[in-house]
């Protein structure tokens, strides 16, 4: 029997206690003989639960082997944390984008995600090690092989967002098995597969290293590949803004962005606020690159839109007597704030909660918030009275607001009391909502991993106003590319909820067609009976799109 009738509990084998903290799984794993890897998607606060990897066996589910993310005493990297404790208490270094395999080699690929808090490491001093990281790892013992780490000590949330593309390049007419990892910030990291020696020189950049939060320290220098070219913009200027608006837009944007801190992708957070470019979500993004060795191009959509983050000091003192309001709001405002923003009207691509009331009952509410759903984590450490708060507070509950709210003395660990938090995830837009910067805000690039350069590179996505205007300004897209042997690359991707075929030597577009709702995801390409298929799942709901259930295929001649 597997497991205990037929499941497994991921809050278990963690090698600490996280009973009380959110682990999921938002990618499925791998299969590797008799054994089945997998990573997880965890909170992205101080109440993070480790990312370590594990590895179950197939038939009983019984733990076979944990891989560190976040090393222990003896083990590689555990000497580059400032702090020898940090282990027992951070979180986060999480493979939550799934895996590649090397089955002949028997080595697994892990993108890492950054070590929580996201904008903040006053607690993880150090590179920490292994976020951020391609992590080389023994399939079936989950030994170390070896690891990159593509950004040093994270505060601007740049996970690795999609497992690396296992391809085989020429170099000196030379055949080499390499990984090609793409990130958010829009490089292509090469790496020899075997021992992670970069292919082309990868150089230590020195970067702005000075924080004005107190306790930060930020790490000085950057690895920047010299090979092949970045498929994304990384700089904003004022000569860049968003100048398809009126001018009245154009102006306030401008009086904005004059106050906000700009320039290059390492500029740290601040109180005042900093324009993160490339934005969060990419440059690259979950959806993943695809490689054809017949054209050696690597094909990778792309995100071009700049985000603003705001820190803030958190506040964790109370009044020596609360009601169920006084406490509610002070529980948002540590817990809540940062996805639905101050004034409850969501930020990023978080839902607006105002409302909430007209959906949720108290019952139905304190249950969201012990279970979680879909991108928002479960409080599972939440007593009944703090859940009763946060929902007399949201739901707008008269009748509780003012009842007195008596707190449970409960320990907690001083690694989650973060002196700072930011004040919401925020796009950088004009008033009506287009990204702050000049189309285009998508594209769909192919770069040539014989000469660096992108052979091509097209707005990718459409945005009806401004295509009735004659102008394609390209749009956010997740999901990635298929490329097939006879030159089509297909992807969906896009909010306006077609799927393409492009020629994949030249990008011309060849077909489209309108899906029931948006493709947030990568099509399939499968063959039965000697004819060849071709499936996307079409769930919509990103970027405020409708919401959907259906897959749909198509026959490919």
């Amino acid at each position: 029997q597997l497991g205990n009738e037929g499941r497994v509990d991921l809050h278990e084998g963690l090698d600490k206690d996280v009973h009380d903290h959110y682990v999921a799984a938002t990618s499925p794993g791998i299969i590797y003989k008799e054994l089945f890897i997998l990573g997880s998607r965890v909170s992205e606060g101080g109440d993070a639960a480790p990312g370590h990897i594990r590895a179950y066996d197939v038939h009983t589910g019984k733990l076979v082997w944990i891989f560190h993310t976040i090393p222990h005493p003896g083990e590689v990297g555990y000497d580059t944390w400032e702090d020898s404790t940090a282990y027992k208490h951070l979180g986060g270094a999480n493979a939550w984008g799934g895996f590649s395999l090397d089955e002949k080699r028997g080595i697994l690929f892990a993108p890492t995600g950054s070590v929580s808090f996201d904008f903040y490491g006053g607690k993880r001093k150090g590179q920490d090690l292994f976020g951020n990281s391609v992590l080389a790892i023994d399939a079936a013992t989950g030994k170390y092989r070896w690891h990159f780490q593509t950004i040093h000590h994270d505060v601007w949330d740049k996970d690795l967002p999609t497992p690396p593309a296992l391809i085989t390049i020429k170099k000196d007419g030379k055949e080499i098995d390499a990984v090609a990892q793409p990130t958010k910030n829009g490089f292509l990291f090469l790496l020899e597969r075997e021992t992670g020696k970069p292919i082309y020189p990868i150089e230590e950049i020195e970067v702005p290293h000075q924080s004005e939060l107190i306790g930060e320290k930020l790490w000085p220098t950057q690895p920047i590949p010299s090979f092949p070219k970045p498929f994304a913009r990384q700089t904003l200027t004022e000569n860049d803004l968003n100048d398809l608006v009126p001018d009245s837009s154009y102006q306030e944007l401008k009086q904005r962005f004059a106050i906000l801190k700009h320039g290059g992708m390492f500029e740290p957070p601040t109180f005042n606020g900093t324009i993160f470019f490339p934005g969060l979500d990419g440059g690259s993004e979950w959806g993943g690159p695809a490689f054809d060795p017949e054209t050696n191009l690597f094909y990778v959509n792309v995100n071009e839109m700049p985000w603003v983050l705001k820190m803030m000091e958190v506040d964790y003192s109370k009044t020596r007597k609360e009601n169920y309001l006084q406490a509610g709001e002070r529980l948002y405002k540590i817990n809540c704030l940062p996805c639905h923003g101050p004034e409850r009207k969501g930020s990023g691509n978080y839902p607006s909660i105002v409302e909430a009331n007209k959906k949720y009952s108290t019952q139905t509410f304190t249950e969201l918030i012990s279970s979680g759903r879909r991108m928002m984590p479960a409080f599972k450490n939440f007593s009944k009275d703090e859940s009763t708060a946060i929902a007399s507070f949201i739901l707008d509950l008269k009748s509780e607001q003012q009842k007195e709210f008596k707190s449970v003395a409960v320990k907690v660990d001083s690694f989650r009391m973060l002196r700072y938090n930011i004040t919401g995830y925020n796009k950088f837009t004009t008033k009506e909502g287009y990204a702050g910067i000049k189309p285009p805000w998508g594209t769909l690039n192919a770069v040539n991993l014989s000469t660096g350069e992108i052979e091509w590179k097209i707005p990718f996505g459409e945005i009806k106003e401004f295509k009735a205007k004659g102008i394609i300004t390209g749009s956010e897209n997740y999901g990635g590319p298929v490329v097939t042997k006879s030159g089509l690359l297909f992807i969906a991707a896009t909010l306006d909820g077609k799927l393409r075929a492009f020629n994949k030597w030249n990008g011309k577009l060849l077909w489209e067609t309108n899906l029931p709702n948006p493709g947030f995801a990568t099509p399939s390409v499968y063959e039965v009976n000697g004819k060849e298929f071709l499936v996307i799942p079409c769930g919509g709901g990103k970027l405020r799109t409708k919401s959907g259930d259906s897959y749909v295929a198509f026959a490919l001649k």
